[in-house]
């Protein structure tokens, strides 16, 4: 897999009064060429800020504290606001969990449209501008794209913002996409729609896509790898076949067992007993110890290292030890 983009130990935390919280702790991964990855966690796992640590726009008091953040081969950490500038929408572009708060209310949308292609092609002259907004819009789904150019955020339905986030997201054909939960407060139906349209485009344009989810069923369909986080760790990574059809880790199978089916109508929602970790008295070992069933001593002093579960399949968890003799015991 030829790689686009490759962090290596990142550590990410945020220094306040009570103590030093390490939201990213020691993860490393890549993203292929033209590769849509999916990670995923509960709230709090990490993976929201790992992402906006690629683009650097990790808010204060968090800062980056280790490791490196490899785009082409050019790593970002450290890098000057003025070369972050001229990366970050143009080769790196992000989409943010609410278009309403990310949209300013006060410029319409072909305002907004306008200038980000500007700040891409500055040489483009006032009628290419419109041309290429309004072919924006027509990309990303909309119709009367030119009426909407002339459209306030607030006229627009929440799919309607998503989608116009989508476009500006692509006005500067982006190489990798960053898309944090982009489907949230959508409905079932709206949140379909979004993400086939990501997928139709990322075929399109053969861009490279971090989807972040808290979602497995949103995985399942929609990316080529998965990784899943807890704890601000990567607890296992995999194919997404293969991590859905042999999960190996006691977290990723507590996460598909509360995804509700057909089946289970007439049962009770299984859930991961415990409350999420607190970071800033984080275990010293697996930061998943408190909550597993099946924690054993080492879990809770040492944290594992990824040990093979299958090919190009890692998972962090001492019961997979050749000496546990308790592989596979959580899954039955």
């Amino acid at each position: 897999m030829d790689t686009l983009l490759s962090i290596e130990n990142l550590r990410v935390s945020f220094f306040t009064k009570e103590g030093e919280v390490k939201a990213v702790n020691d993860v490393s991964y890549r993203v292929g060429y033209s590769e849509v990855l999916g990670i995923v966690g509960e709230s709090g796992s990490g993976k929201s800020v790992s992402a906006f640590s690629i683009i650097n726009l990790v808010d204060r008091p968090g800062r980056i504290v280790g490791g490196s953040i490899k785009f082409e081969g050019k790593d970002l950490v450290g890098l000057r606001a003025k070369e972050m500038r001229k990366i970050r929408g143009k080769e790196l572009a992000f989409i943010f969990q609410d278009p309403m708060t990310s949209l300013n209310p006060v410029f319409t949308i072909g305002n907004q449209l306008y200038e980000a292609i500007k700040l891409y092609y500055p040489d483009y002259k006032k009628e290419q501008v419109k041309r290429r907004a309004m072919e924006l819009l027509d990309l990303a789904g909309i119709n009367e794209v030119e009426k909407r150019l002339e459209q306030y955020p607030f006229e627009f339905s929440g799919g309607m913002r998503q989608r116009a986030m989508i476009a500006m997201a692509l006005a500067g054909s982006p190489k990798l996409l960053l898309a944090d939960e982009p489907t949230t407060a959508l409905d079932v139906t709206i949140q379909a729609q979004i993400l086939e349209l990501l997928e139709k485009l990322q075929k399109e344009t053969n861009m490279s896509v971090v989807l972040i989810t808290h979602d497995l069923g949103i995985v399942n369909k929609y990316t080529d790898r998965i990784i899943v986080m807890y704890g601000g760790k990567i607890m296992e990574t995999a194919k997404t076949d293969e991590l859905l059809a042999n999960p190996s880790h006691p977290y990723t199978v507590g996460l598909l067992k509360s995804i509700p089916t057909l089946e289970d109508k007439n049962s009770e929602l299984s859930t991961i007993k415990g409350s999420p970790i607190d970071l800033l008295n984080a275990p010293i070992g697996c930061p998943f110890s408190p909550r597993c069933e099946y924690c054993m001593k080492i879990c809770i002093n040492k944290m594992p290292p990824y040990f093979p579960a299958g090919e190009g399949h890692q998972s962090a968890c001492w019961l997979l030890h050749p000496d546990s003799g308790a592989e596979g015991v959580w899954k039955h």
